[in-house]
């Protein structure tokens, strides 16, 4: 459905949540231009031209919240994924720039979420293990459902799952 047609007949969307995602899965020099410019597309462009379509009306009410799904691979990069993690860095650093632009607009009463999984179970990564189940688990849907929306209701500006990835990132830097 189209942004024009959600306004069209439902209205104002007031939350506002970015989750389409394709995955590659080659290395680069694997990878067809035709595959890398479609992660591109939809990981990456596609959030922005959805955001753009309802963020003027979250604007304008000072009333909104936009979640953006990026990815553990949007902080870390990742062998095999190289176009994935370049999307979902994007993500990120989407995310945080505009809530830093809607702070200079001192907009406070619409949100941004930043949410970065680790794998998690809808069959886009099938067949992908963890070496290490107890502390990197392959999360279950309903279980990102229910940390996602804790997230959305306490206004929440970063969501990384599992926790055992905060300490992740803390190394990465």
């Amino acid at each position: 459905m189209s942004a024009n047609r959600v306004k069209k007949e439902i209205g104002d969307v007031n939350i506002l949540i970015n989750n389409a995602g394709i995955v590659n899965g080659r290395k680069l020099l694997e990878s067809t231009d035709e595959a890398i410019e479609m992660t591109i597309a939809v990981n990456t462009n596609a959030l922005f031209f959805t955001t753009k379509a309802f963020l003027k009306a979250m604007v304008d009410t000072n009333h909104g919240h936009i979640v953006t799904i990026a990815s553990m691979a949007g902080k870390c990069g990742t062998v095999g994924l190289v176009d994935y993690c370049a999307s979902k860095h994007a993500a990120v650093g989407f995310s945080e720039s505009l809530a830093v632009e809607l702070y200079a607009l001192r907009k406070d009463g619409v949100y941004i979420t930043t949410v970065c999984p680790f794998f998690i179970d809808t069959g886009m990564f099938d067949g992908v293990q963890t070496k290490s189940p107890n502390l990197l688990p392959i999360l279950q849907p309903k279980y990102a459902v229910e940390q996602i929306m804790e997230a959305i209701l306490t206004n929440r500006e970063t969501l990384i799952m599992p926790k055992f990835c905060y300490f992740v990132v803390f190394l990465a830097r």
